[in-house]
């Protein structure tokens, strides 16, 4: 006598978990048992479907019985115990504290790590034991966060953000306003090649300048002045009355900019009133606070990843890229700014 044909029999609730898990479930192997529970709620016998999933009989009816068992925790893959850990809590501590004496100095770590410890492990193996405890290996940077009072910045961080509710409402235009220069001896990008195959550029010890002196918006608008003699009071003067005459006529500005110099001379400074009349007000970011200067993010973006490598090859080329890439703003390539 043959045996009776086995299927499973689903709630409107468990078709409900198992086609969730069929659909969605993260793992490859979660749905395929999903799938086969589900095609013996419809009637398909153990047989079929192992022809329609490609394995072997023993396997469905365990995934079957698995479901009996214990349900859609049945079909889950059980956590495994992998691989033991190189190194303990111990020496995960002494890591930590030898990396905060030795930041940069991966091979003097590396040796007192196996000086305190006896233990031979390779630098790989440090490398990952650190990321896995919450570090990370980044270029060091200069900050003059130091040299700033918190106060006063913490004080023109609420102004801007105050300015940012007035634009947003359309009481005024907000600018963030700066310099910046292109030269061939700039910092470079970093770059996909092929290995063995970087990108090389010529190194030049001495090129000439693009200056771009720029008003930026958090709505899109982007206005440049380009020049390549040297920045000084005269030359942001200019552009601020290019700005001027550029800007619509009824709308109010308010232009945010750092303490240069330049921004604080008797020639500047007796510009202001007429700037005024023409509706522009100035706000100064307080001293050493360059990250709330959004047009610091544009300047980021053109230099690391808007401008194409092959504008370095040429003085010529790369002025035509500058200036390529500071038209075609709003169009080609644009920031959102929260």
């Amino acid at each position: 006598m043959s045996k009776p044909l086995r299927f499973i029999s689903l709630t409107p609730d468990q078709q409900r978990i198992v086609n969730n898990a069929y659909q969605y479930g993260e793992k490859r192997a979660l749905r395929r048992r999903a799938h086969a529970i589900l095609l013996s709620h419809k009637g398909h016998t153990i047989n079929q479907i192992r022809d329609i999933l490609g394995v072997k009989r023993d396997t469905v009816s365990t995934w079957l019985s698995q479901w009996e068992a214990d349900g859609i925790d049945g079909l889950q893959d059980k956590p495994r115990d992998g691989r033991p850990n190189l190194l303990n809590d111990g020496e995960i501590a002494l890591l930590q504290q030898l990396v905060e004496d030795h930041p940069h100095q991966l091979p003097v770590l590396h040796a007192k790590f196996q000086e305190k410890t006896g233990k031979v492990v390779s630098r790989d193996t440090l490398r990952r034991a650190l990321k896995k405890n919450g570090n990370s290996c980044k270029r060091v940077r200069y900050s003059l966060k130091a040299r700033r009072d918190e106060t006063d910045f913490r004080n023109t961080q609420g102004l801007i953000n105050a300015l940012k509710e007035w634009e947003d409402s359309g009481t005024c235009d907000l600018y963030f306003f700066d310099e910046t220069g292109f030269s061939q001896s700039s910092s470079l990008p970093y770059a996909w090649s092929p290995i063995g195959q970087p990108w090389e550029v010529t190194a030049y010890s001495h090129s000439k300048r693009l200056n771009v002196l720029g008003f930026l918006s958090r709505k899109g608008m982007f206005f440049h002045h380009m020049t390549m003699d040297t920045v000084n009071s005269e030359t942001v003067i200019e552009a601020f009355d290019q700005f001027a005459a550029q800007k619509d006529p009824d709308a109010f500005a308010v232009v945010v900019l750092d303490n240069a110099k330049m921004h604080h001379s008797k020639a500047f400074r007796r510009k202001i009133i007429d700037w005024m009349t023409h509706r522009i007000h100035l706000i100064y970011l307080s001293p050493y606070s360059p990250e709330l200067n959004l047009i610091e993010i544009l300047w980021r973006e053109i230099k690391y990843r808007w401008l194409p490598l092959t504008a370095y090859s040429s003085f010529d080329r790369l002025c035509q890229a500058v200036k390529g890439v500071c038209n075609g703003y709003g169009v080609d390539n644009t920031i959102t700014f929260a």
